[in-house]
């Protein structure tokens, strides 16, 4: 037996918990799952079921964390994931009993670490990107003008087609639909922030993919486009705070200033844009503290 087998509880007794299971926070789960199995295991806590965790093992595991020089907000999320699973057995309890006010770690931010770049600082980084490889400069390009995560924009190139009749059909509203690689498999309708740019830009993507196979990274299978997407975007310099999702920044502070400008309530803008960028309306705060509190404050000046 090994930490292994903790593991494997884990995520058996996080199965039945309530609450979405999607494949991105599922991830992360299992990633903290592992780590929480291994520091158990080698401080020699010889657990293997999710019904022997005791509050020592939870204050012994975050105390190491804190020790370790990780942030409260990493720490709390890295709890919510044991707490999840403790839930699936019906530990629901215990899992209070160990609430982030009681292990210490209350209060942790949650406002973005990233800033909004704006199309004339992102240039020089597209510049960069493109003389290392053009097709991934383009998926930079769609991430800002559609407000699109990394992985969309790798697997924007088979929406390309209908997005390009949404963005030049003189009937429609210009909102194109965002189905392929979208956060636990949400589909959603977003707007440009410029419709004739998007659509010349989307046309520009089209005929870039025909030329390379359908494809704008030019690697196959997911695993090796994203992995050369990272290296081409790192290479650039696109990193810390001017990491690619800064784009995403940009594209949601954009149209927050934009919808207040139209006399959108604070609420509803932040409920609009949260919609766009997929996370529902119900997440408008969220999205208000995470991206977009300094636009929504400059434009009530």
């Amino acid at each position: 037996m090994s930490h292994k087998s903790l593991t494997a509880d884990l995520c058996r007794a996080a199965r039945r918990a309530r609450g979405k299971q999607g494949d991105h926070t599922w991830k992360g789960r299992e990633q903290a799952f592992a780590r929480f199995a291994q520091f158990l295991w080698g401080a020699g806590y010889q657990i293997h079921t999710v019904g022997q965790i005791r509050e020592k093992h939870f204050r012994a595991w975050i105390d190491d964390l804190i020790a370790r020089g990780r942030t409260k907000r990493t720490i709390a999320n890295n709890a919510t994931h044991i707490r999840t699973a403790l839930e699936g057995i019906k530990r629901r309890p215990f899992a209070d009993k160990v609430s982030n006010a009681s292990l210490g770690i209350a209060g942790a931010s949650r406002a973005g670490t990233k800033r909004p770049m704006s199309p004339d600082e992102f240039e020089p980084y597209r510049v960069k990107a493109a003389k290392t490889d053009p097709g991934v400069a383009l998926v930079l390009e769609l991430e800002l003008e559609l407000g699109l995560r990394a992985e969309e924009g790798v697997r924007s190139v088979e929406s390309l087609a209908d997005w390009f009749r949404a963005l030049t059909n003189p009937v429609g509203d210009g909102y194109v639909t965002i189905i392929h690689g979208t956060k636990g498999g949400k589909t959603r309708r977003s707007p440009p922030l410029d419709r004739e740019r998007a659509a010349d830009l989307v046309r520009r993507a089209i005929e870039f993919s025909r030329q390379h196979r359908g494809r704008l990274v030019r690697k196959q299978g997911m695993k090796k486009a994203m992995a050369r997407y990272h290296y081409v975007t790192d290479k650039a310099g696109m990193t810390g705070e001017n990491a690619p999702h800064s784009l995403r920044y940009w594209y949601t502070t954009e149209h927050l200033r934009r919808l207040k400008a139209a006399g959108i309530a604070r609420r509803e803008a932040a409920a609009a844009a949260s919609t766009w960028l997929g996370h529902g309306d119900g997440r408008g705060t969220w999205v208000e503290l995470v991206y977009g509190r300094k636009a929504l404050n400059e434009a009530e000046v």
